[in-house]
Formats: structure tokens, C-alpha cells, sequence
């Protein structure tokens, strides 16, 4: 089963976390840690990219490893491998996968991804040291999930976070935001407080004729942050929950900025997160700017 999704930018996340999972099990493997390796939303351990036709005049269709393989590829190696997803139909698929890989010990998981976080991360003992990634197609990641990640002190995460449907869901008039996607942004963001944070009051210039006092009360409107301004509210917001984050690498479609690829340290000790920053810098720098 192939599982088409994402697109040309997808070659460049999978390569930014092959690349952080090398350095992670190098770094650690004289370390006296289990290592695992968790993927929230694992789908069916490969992708064929979904494509336009002027993509496909670019780069051929192709079945890319997707990140279940590229994790179990990594060598040295990981301890144990914990794969999860909603749907049979991917489920299925990853016990294939098992089943090719017996040397491995990899454990699957079929339940909502805001389930499979708390309760995995709540398991790990002093003894382990994890990276999650979290790659949701789109709105499903509650932002009360990732407080689970950063309570545990274990975990690096890589968090695939969906900017463009904060876009469609924010527009530039405050007086836009449609009532039904606001329980929607409050999950996703962390707060209800949201708006007066992403919104800035406008002031309309007064209006009257020649003869009239202009109005001293102009009714203002709000307009929504750039994108930039969007992306540093994000990235300010889980700075508050985390040690270290990065920077996040854009990943665009035609220069569409479609999601945000962040890197984060749970363990609070200076020491982890220093190395796992150098690391990540490293990484990050050299795919920033590239689409």
C-alpha cells in the first residue's frame, strides 16, 4: 500500500530527521540508555508524494522511504521503535513491517495521537531517552499533548506544526474568524486568549464633511500578524513549555508556507540540550532557505 501524501517538501523533513536521528544514536550509544524511537502519526512507514504536474516535470513519481523506514535504517541504531495510527489500513501495513524486520523491537499502537503521547511518555523511566516526531496531517495535535512531551525530560521532539491552516483559520480582518473554527484554534494553539495576541486594533481615519467635527471615537478594526509575527508567537509559545527550541524550518509549496518543522529538547539539564542544540543548529542550518 502506497500512502500518497505531502509533497516535494516532504524529501526535505525526512532528511532533516534521518540526519538529527544518526547524530542522536552516535552521540548516545556508550551512553547506559534505552534508546527509542516514537512516530505519532507513522502511516504506513512510506509515502509517494502527491504531485502536480509541474512537479512531475521536476521529480519522477517515487515511493520515499517515509520516516518508519528512515528511523529503522538509522545504524547504529535504536533500542526499541514505538509506531502509531489511527487507521487499520496503515496499522496493517506497519505490521508488515514488523513482521520483515524480526531482529527489531517494535511495538505498534492503534489510537488517537493525543492518547498515544501522554500515555507513552508517561512509561519512560530514567533509563530511556526518546526522539517523537509529531508530523500531523493537519489539525489533529492538541496543544495540550506537547505539554506531555516537555513534562517528560526525556524526549527530543520534532514537531511538524501546520502554519497554513493557522492562515485560513486567522484571516487579516479580525472581524473575519469564523465562530466554528475558534474551539478548533483553542485546542491547537493552547489558549482562548489567542486573538488578542495575534490581532492588532486599526484605527479607521474619522470621516464627516466639511463642516462637522470628525468623530473622536473611531471604530476600530484588527488585522492579523504577518506570518513572520504568526511563526515568532508559535515559537515563543513553545519556548514557554521546552528547554530549547529552534528555530523552525519553513517548508513551502511554491513559496506558500505550508507547515513549520520545530526541534525540541524536554531535558532541562544544560548539558543534553546544549549537544541536541549544536546538533540541530547544524542541521537546520543547512536546510533553512531551501524548498
Amino acid at each position: 500500500m502506497v500512502h500518497e501524501f505531502g509533497g516535494v517538501w516532504t524529501r526535505k523533513k525526512l532528511s532533516v530527521l534521518e540526519a538529527y536521528l544518526k547524530f542522536y544514536v552516535t552521540a548516545l550509544k556508550n551512553q547506559p540508555f534505552t534508546l527509542h524511537y516514537a512516530d505519532a502519526f507513522a502511516g504506513t512507514g512510506s509515502h509517494a508524494p502527491l504531485q502536480d504536474d509541474e512537479q512531475k516535470l521536476l521529480i519522477p513519481q517515487e515511493d520515499f522511504r517515509g520516516s518508519v523506514m528512515t528511523a529503522l535504517e538509522v545504524s547504529p541504531g535504536f533500542n526499541e521503535f514505538h509506531f502509531n495510527d489511527l487507521s487499520p489500513e496503515h496499522v496493517s501495513e506497519l505490521h508488515s513491517i514488523r513482521k520483515d524486520n524480526p531482529e527489531k523491537k517494535i511495538h505498534i499502537y492503534e489510537q488517537d495521537a493525543n492518547e498515544f503521547v501522554p500515555a507513552y511518555c508517561s512509561r519512560l523511566t530514567r533509563k530511556d531517552r526518546a526522539v517523537l516526531l509529531l508530523d500531523p496531517y493537519s489539525t489533529q495535535l492538541d496543544w495540550e499533548t506537547l505539554k506531555h512531551v516537555a513534562d517528560s525530560k526525556k524526549v527530543d521532539l520534532w514537531l511538524l506544526f501546520p502554519i497554513s491552516v493557522i492562515l485560513r483559520m486567522t484571516p487579516r480582518d479580525g472581524t473575519k474568524i469564523r465562530q466554528e473554527w475558534k474551539r478548533t484554534l483553542d485546542r491547537l494553539l493552547g489558549t482562548n486568549t489567542w486573538e488578542e495576541s495575534l490581532y492588532k486594533p486599526i484605527e479607521v481615519p474619522a470621516m464627516g464633511d466639511m463642516f462637522e467635527e470628525p468623530d473622536p471615537d473611531p471604530t476600530p478594526l484588527s488585522e492579523r500578524l504577518n506570518t513572520k509575527e504568526l511563526e515568532q508567537w508559535v515559537t515563543n509559545r513553545l519556548r514557554e513549555l521546552f528547554p530549547y527550541v529552534a528555530p523552525p524550518i519553513p517548508l513551502n509549496n511554491k513559496g506558500r508556507p505550508l507547515f513549520l518543522f520545530y526541534f525540541a529538547v524536554s531535558n532541562d539539564s544544560s548539558k543534553a540540550w546544549g549537544l541536541a542544540q549544536r546538533a540541530a543548529s547544524h542541521i537546520i542550518g543547512q536546510n533553512l532557505g531551501s524548498d
